[in-house]
């Protein structure tokens, strides 16, 4: 039956691609769980949210090129989803990792809609809004309002903006493991918006604004930064991926995690909770802005700066 409805999408796909020819080449995937850009017979980018698996992201997540830079549910880590956003714990019930069996974590980040405004094929821009409520055994505890906002991509880059509104329903602490430079675990600190990167990816390199880099393996980190970058090869390629930390989220400029052994995983977060919980009273709200910039090619401090004040100041460019 899946095999079935999988080839059906792929030629309503192949229609819809030709009847976009004339453009850039880009079409859209609509489906009851994910919706894609295409270019030419290759996704850019795909969001995923089946209801019955909670927890939405994005994978495949290419460079405007096709170049691929996230890994879905690798078997080290089954619940890491390419690029998405996951609390570790609320009120001490793990949001995070999840039964193998069931694929659904203890604490359910549960997709109650998803409504979205895309772009014609000749500017595929897309504007996505999720409702999610984060529950465990004795209901709702956390609500919360998504919008991702996608423009199309352009000169060889595209940036994604995150906002997210969460709503205490009850009285919620935020938290997650203690990290070793905290003098907890050497692998605690991670939660929040999360990127796995594709083992495709060679010759990593993390670049921040506090101007520090790095290519050993590294386990934890934890210092604040406006910004966090990966540079990479991929199939010979030259690719990279930045994520920004607004100044208007709390407790910024984030600590951020990194998880990284060559060859063999690429993760990192900005770590709202890294030094420490964060209590939300009932009714009270927490607001969250991140930035996602994609792009072929390397990407230097100077230029990634640019773009920040971008993100910061829409407006004013």
């Amino acid at each position: 039956m899946k095999t079935g409805l999988t080839l059906f999408s792929l030629g309503l796909l192949i229609i819809a691609s030709a009847a976009f020819s004339q453009g850039k080449g880009y079409s859209w995937l609509k489906e009851d769980n994910r919706i894609a850009l295409w270019k030419n017979d290759q996704i850019i980018w795909q969001f995923n949210f089946d209801k019955s698996a909670d927890k939405p992201y994005f994978h495949p997540l290419r460079t405007p090129s096709g170049l691929d830079i996230t890994l879905e549910r690798p078997a080290d880590h089954p619940w890491h989803r390419g690029l998405w956003f996951s609390w570790k714990t609320i009120n001490g019930v793990n949001y995070w990792e999840e039964d193998p069996k069931t694929g659904l974590s203890k604490g359910r980040s549960i997709i109650r809609d998803v409504k979205y405004h895309i772009g014609k094929a000749s500017k595929p821009d897309a504007d996505i809004k999720v409702r999610i409520d984060y529950a465990d055994s004795s209901g709702v505890v956390l609500s919360e309002k998504r919008t991702l906002v996608i423009p199309a991509p352009e000169n060889g880059q595209y940036m994604m903006t995150w906002q997210h509104e969460f709503t205490a329903v009850k009285d919620a602490v935020l938290y997650l493991e203690k990290p070793g430079k905290h003098g907890g675990v050497s692998w605690g600190g991670y939660a929040g918006l999360s990127y796995r990167g594709s083992d495709q990816l060679k010759d990593v390199s993390f670049f921040v604004s506090s101007t520090w880099t790095n290519t050993p393996d590294l386990t934890g980190y934890g210092e604040q930064e406006k910004w966090m970058g990966v540079k990479a090869v991929n199939h010979g390629n030259k690719v990279s991926i930045v994520v920004f930390d607004h100044p208007l989220n709390p407790r910024h400029p984030s600590p951020w995690y990194i998880w990284y052994a060559k060859d063999r995983n690429l993760f990192f977060t900005p770590s709202l909770l890294f030094d420490g919980p964060m209590e939300l009273k009932k009714g009270q709200k927490l607001k969250l802005q991140y930035g996602v910039w994609i792009m072929d090619g390397w990407v230097n401090a100077v230029e990634v700066e640019k773009q920040y004040t971008r993100f910061v100041n829409p407006g004013k460019h």
